[in-house]
């Protein structure tokens, strides 16, 4: 019978299941996450693991969620670079986590896997994906305003742009491959355009 955890100790086993559990992925790619070996490294019993995500598929998408979530918070701490050109700083945002994703995705199973799961899986956890995306643009256009550094901003025409390119990057082999990061680039850089006010 698994331990029953507090919340704060929950709280501190996942994020360390987790941290492990990409450390795992980028050693040996998803077949070599093992139950097992995961819950050895994180300090619990195997059986815990079961409460925390009913099988190997919900860990891959959370994941997936708290690298994103990481990066953004990476992101949010240089608000105050944004503020001498925001449209800059928005599109260099999303085209380098798109750039990222879509090498990571061409060299390393465990993202292909990932956002095949996550195109595929209930719109639950697309909504979660764009609920971070949400909070990052409302913290920044919030900031911006604060900053009278924009006239206005359409939120949700820039959340667009973040699932835009996701859907982009997700379908980088349909395009020739010279000309897809130039594509991507337009792409994003029109759309924030079109959506901030200087």
């Amino acid at each position: 019978m698994s331990k029953a955890f507090s919340e704060d100790e929950k709280l501190n086993i996942k994020q360390k299941m987790m941290e492990a559990a990409i450390e795992i992925f980028h050693e040996s790619g998803t077949k070599g996450l093992s139950i097992k070996e995961l819950t050895k490294r994180a300090g619990i019993a195997q059986g815990s693991f079961y409460n925390f995500w009913k099988d190997k598929d919900a860990l891959i998408m959370d994941v997936m969620q708290y690298r994103l979530s990481q990066k953004l918070e990476i992101a949010k701490q240089s608000f105050d670079e944004s503020l001498e050109n925001p449209v800059k700083f928005l599109v260099d945002i999303i085209y380098e986590h798109s750039i990222d994703l879509k090498e990571k995705y061409k060299k390393k199973p465990i993202y292909a896997q990932a956002l095949n799961m996550l195109s595929k899986k209930t719109e639950n956890r697309v909504y979660e994906a764009n609920s971070l995306y949400t909070d990052f643009i409302n913290k920044l256009a919030e900031y911006w305003k604060e900053q009278n550094a924009v006239k206005d901003v359409d939120e949700k025409g820039l959340i667009n742009a973040f699932t835009g390119s996701f859907l982009l990057f997700s379908n980088y082999y349909k395009f020739e491959e010279e000309y897809f990061n130039d594509i991507l680039k337009v792409f994003i850089s029109a759309v924030v355009k079109r959506y901030i006010e200087l």
